[in-house]
């Protein structure tokens, strides 16, 4: 009984980060600073990184739909936006068979402002024009890249403690 609990935990242990940082994200936006609707991506790039039969794309499409509450966004336009950046991670993904932390990073860069310019672009459609682009869609977009790393080490640090690099 207690090894079926650990292995449920152990397999739902990407899906609970995810659901722990849109949480992190909520309680620090009214508190402190917002990271953005997209600050989730940090922990779904890992996953698909590291392990992505851990990760499928209902956990994906919730998780979208579960921000588009909480930002009071159009249903479905995260998960939308998530969707692309998994299909541009996979086209990515095999480029490189073993890539370094700094490819990782710079790969991150680039999904999550591409992310980032899809979601304003998908809003101003929404809203039948142009959402002013402010400095604060830059500030999101840096205060991301700035703690990928900080969240990218704590990840692996659970993911090597958990052993989810093995076959489950």
């Amino acid at each position: 009984m207690l090894s079926d609990i650990k292995h449920f935990f152990k397999i739902s242990f990407p899906s609970l980060s995810i659901l722990f940082l849109i949480f992190l994200n909520l309680f620090i936006s009214n508190n402190f600073f917002d990271f953005g609707q997209l600050f989730v991506f940090h922990a779904i790039f890992f996953w698909l990184l590291y392990s992505p039969q851990l990760i499928p794309f209902y956990i994906i499409l919730i998780f979208g739909i579960l921000q588009d509450i909480i930002y009071l966004t159009p249903i479905g336009s995260t998960a939308l936006i998530f969707f692309l950046l998994v299909f541009l991670f996979e086209k990515y993904n095999k480029f490189f068979l073993e890539p370094s932390f700094f490819e990782l990073f710079i790969s991150f860069i680039a999904l999550f402002t591409i992310g980032m310019v899809a979601l304003w672009g998908l809003n101003s459609l929404f809203n039948l024009n142009f959402l002013l682009i402010d400095i604060n869609f830059v500030y999101k977009i840096l205060l991301n890249i700035f703690f990928f790393p900080i969240n990218y080490f704590f990840l692996h640090l659970f993911f090597k403690k958990f052993n989810l690099n093995k076959k489950l």
